[in-house]
């Protein structure tokens, strides 16, 4: 049993409260905090009517001085982060400075070009911190990475006795009649890729690249370059994901890997040249250093930094809030060895959105992604995850989260395909 700090309310505040009441044995003591304290205080009402005592507290993560004197009233072991993942970094420092655990859903700051050799996210900084108090922090908890990698490290080698290739499909639904997306007339628009665009081993012109592995190898596409068909027929794109670095450090055997999801692609953008021959007569699109104050910068720099990034998978304004519908799915495609035999099989998890929305009042990948994340909370809170420094659940024993998806009810169905 663990003294927990939750930081932030949401849905999946809630359902953790209520099953951390119902099942007595993983905390001795849960505070609430959240920037918004009446929020805290609405779910502490639950939790005292299932006889739990639940302190709240109003907090600002980003307030060091602040939140300190908090943590030295509550004494957590553990620190529970479920707010949004920009300040997740905060969070961690919060954790550090109270001595304790630490645990969120989702990576923050992810390179799109997946390396074995650089950091997975910014939470990654912090490795170094956790192992000087010898306490977990365990980042990405939620269905990606934690969940996908967790499936393909324990599935991959209980199926074939060595895997080749691993391609990974979401599909979160599609959009319903709440949402109304209308395309941008962006003919007049100057992107920070027209004036410096982006390079690797692939001549990408003004494009997004994307990522993938290749004999255990980055490679980069231009966006949209590779199609394929879900299994129920979308349409789907080779994406970015930190899933794919994830696999790279944790599951290095994966030599190939590839992400896909939907898109819209747009029209080629053509750079309005008229705007870039007044930055280039104005000297903007210089590559000389210049030095502002104490600071050297090449102007083209600067003008890249400050001007709108293109948006991929398309450039697309939305009219209000999504609504999706349908089947969400989460598709894992492996491709493996046995006995000389090579054959894929397709691992799917798939959850209808109708279904959730109207039970709980959130898309089916918010619920899936709750559950993963309360199991995973579970987890620490038994000690079951247990190594000095900061790492995802693919660095642990894959059947434990595996196992505790499944108790959950999360259904993964097998079945012999490959993507089209």
């Amino acid at each position: 049993m663990k003294r927990l700090l939750i930081l932030g309310c949401n849905e999946i505040t809630k359902r953790l409260l209520l099953e951390l009441c119902e099942n007595k044995t993983y905390a001795s003591g849960i505070c609430l905090a959240s920037r918004h304290k009446e929020e805290c205080d609405e779910l502490k009402k639950l939790a005292e009517s299932k006889g739990v005592r639940v302190t709240t507290s109003g907090i600002d993560v980003s307030n060091a001085e602040g939140a300190m004197m908090m943590i030295k009233i509550i004494a957590p072991e553990v620190v529970i982060n479920l707010l949004p993942p920009e300040l997740s970094i905060d969070a961690m420092n919060l954790a550090i400075k109270a001595n304790a655990s630490y645990i969120d859903g989702k990576l923050f700051g992810v390179p799109p070009e997946p390396s074995s050799t650089s950091l997975l996210s910014e939470q990654f900084t912090k490795f170094s911190d956790f192992q000087k108090i010898q306490k977990t922090a365990v980042c990405g908890a939620g269905m990606m990475p934690g969940a996908i990698a967790t499936i393909v490290k324990k599935l991959g080698k209980q199926t074939f006795s060595r895997v080749k290739n691993v391609d990974i499909c979401v599909v979160k639904g599609v959009s319903g009649s709440g949402v109304r997306t209308e395309e941008i007339d962006d003919s007049d628009v100057l992107y920070s890729e027209d004036i410096r665009p982006l390079t690797s081993n692939l001549s990408i012109g003004t494009k997004h690249p994307v990522f993938y592995v290749e004999n255990n190898l980055p490679k980069a596409a231009e966006a949209f370059s590779v199609e394929k068909k879900s299994s129920n027929g979308t349409s789907v794109f080779l994406s970015n994901s930190p899933i794919i670095s994830d696999l790279i450090k944790e599951i290095p055997e994966v030599g190939n890997a590839r992400f896909f999801e939907p898109g819209i692609k747009p029209d080629e953008h053509v750079a309005p040249k008229a705007k870039i021959d007044i930055l280039r007569d104005l000297g903007l699109l210089s590559d000389n250093p210049v030095k502002v104050g104490s600071v050297s910068i090449a102007p083209i720099d600067l003008v890249a930094e400050v001007l709108p990034k293109m948006s991929a998978p398309a450039r697309l304004k939305d009219r209000t809030s999504e609504v999706l519908s349908g089947e969400a799915c989460y598709e894992i495609y492996i491709t493996g060895e046995n006995g000389g035999d090579i054959s894929t099989r397709l691992f799917k998890i798939a959850l209808d959105n109708d279904f959730y929305r109207k039970e709980y009042g959130v898309s089916a990948s918010d619920y899936i992604e709750g559950t993963v994340i309360i199991e995973a909370v579970k987890l620490m809170c038994n000690d079951k995850w247990m190594k000095s420094g900061v790492y995802t659940p693919a660095a642990f024993n894959s059947e434990l989260l595996y196992n505790a998806m499944i108790s959950a009810g999360i259904e993964i169905k097998e079945s012999d395909s490959s993507m089209l």
